[in-house]
C-alpha cells in the first residue's frame, strides 16, 4: 500500500538534489575562475593604490592614494601609448574588414570555386602560427640589409627601406604583421555569413539588371552586417591588447614611438620594477577598452535601427 508520507519525501529529496545539481557542476568552475581571474584582479586593484617596487624591501609598500594613477597619466610616453593603440586598432581593423571581404568574395564567387579549398588552407596558416613566431619571421624578413622586402624593393627599382629604425615605417612593419595575422580569421567568418546571403534575392536583382556593386551594398552588405559588427568588435579588442608582434618586432622602437598600451604597462611593472604605477596602467587600460567597446556596441545598435 503506497505510503502517501514517504512518496512527498522522496519528492522533496529529488528537489533537493535537482536544485544542488548546478551548484555541484559549477562549483569547480567558479571556484577555478574565482582563484585565477577575480583574486589577481582585485589584488592588483590593491597594489595600484600601494607604493610597491620589487627592487625595494616589502616593508617600502606603503598607500599612496591615486598618486599612481596621476603619474601615470602624466607620463607622455603613456598618454602617447594610447593614442598609437587606438590609431593602430583603427587602421589594422578597418584595413582587415575591407580585406577579409574582398577576399571572401572573390573565394565566393562561382569563377573560384575550385580553388576556394587550397586558398582556405593557405590562409589558415597564419592563424595557426604564433605571434612571436610570426614576428621573427617577419622581423628576419625587414631586416635592411639582407631581408626579403628590401631586396624585392631593389629588384623593383626603389631604393631600400630602413623598416624597423625610422618611426613612420616601423609602424607601417607593424600594422603589416598585425593585418598578415587576423585577415584569415575575417575571411573565414566573412565566407561562412556570405552563405547566407539569399541567392534568389541576388538573381531577381540581376533579371532586373542590377550591377554587381550594387548587388553586393544594396543586399549582401545589409545581410551580413550583423557579421561584420561581430568581426569589428572582435578584432578591435584584440587590437588593442596588440603587444606580442610589438615587443619581437621593434620592443616599442625607435625611442618610444612603436609602444602600445600593453607594452608600456608590462615595462612599467617589470622592467622598471613599479610594479604600483604598472597596476594603475592595467586599470587605466580597462577604462579605455571599456569605453571603445561600449562605444562599437552603440554604434552598432545605431546602425542596426
Amino acid at each position: 500500500m503506497n505510503n502517501p508520507v514517504i512518496k512527498k519525501k522522496s519528492g522533496m529529496q529529488k528537489s533537493f538534489f535537482e536544485r544542488m545539481a548546478p551548484v555541484v557542476f559549477l562549483g569547480p568552475a567558479v571556484i577555478m575562475l574565482v582563484c585565477i581571474s577575480i583574486i589577481p584582479i582585485g589584488y592588483s586593484f590593491y597594489l595600484s593604490f600601494q607604493s610597491y617596487n620589487l627592487a625595494m624591501p616589502a616593508s617600502t609598500v606603503h598607500f599612496v592614494g591615486i598618486k599612481n594613477y596621476m603619474d601615470m597619466l602624466a607620463d607622455k610616453n603613456f598618454i602617447a601609448s594610447i593614442q598609437w593603440t587606438l590609431t593602430f586598432a583603427v587602421v589594422v581593423v578597418a584595413i582587415e574588414t575591407v580585406l577579409g571581404l574582398v577576399i571572401a568574395s572573390m573565394l565566393n564567387s562561382e569563377a573560384s570555386a575550385r580553388f576556394a579549398a587550397p586558398f582556405k588552407t593557405l590562409l589558415i596558416i597564419p592563424m595557426m602560427v604564433a605571434a612571436v613566431v610570426s614576428a621573427t619571421v617577419w622581423k628576419l624578413m625587414f631586416y635592411p640589409v639582407y631581408g626579403v622586402v628590401n631586396n624585392t624593393l631593389s629588384l623593383m627599382g626603389f631604393s631600400e627601406i630602413n623598416w624597423l629604425g625610422e618611426t613612420f615605417y616601423a609602424k607601417i612593419a607593424i600594422i603589416i604583421v598585425e593585418v598578415w595575422m587576423a585577415t584569415p580569421f575575417c575571411v573565414l567568418v566573412f565566407q561562412a555569413a556570405l552563405k547566407t546571403v539569399s541567392t534568389e534575392m541576388i538573381e531577381a536583382a540581376r533579371v532586373d539588371g542590377a550591377s554587381g556593386p550594387r548587388i553586393f551594398f544594396s543586399i549582401t552588405l545589409p545581410t551580413i552586417r550583423n557579421f561584420i559588427a561581430l568581426v569589428i568588435s572582435i578584432r578591435i579588442s584584440d587590437a588593442l591588447r596588440a603587444f606580442d608582434a610589438v615587443m619581437q618586432l621593434t620592443n616599442g622602437a625607435p625611442g618610444a614611438s612603436t609602444e602600445t598600451i600593453g607594452t608600456t604597462i608590462y615595462k612599467t611593472a617589470f622592467r622598471y620594477n613599479n610594479v604600483g604605477q604598472g597596476s594603475a596602467g592595467a586599470f587605466i587600460f580597462f577604462v579605455v577598452v571599456s569605453i571603445v567597446a561600449v562605444a562599437t556596441m552603440l554604434i552598432m545598435r545605431k546602425q542596426d535601427n
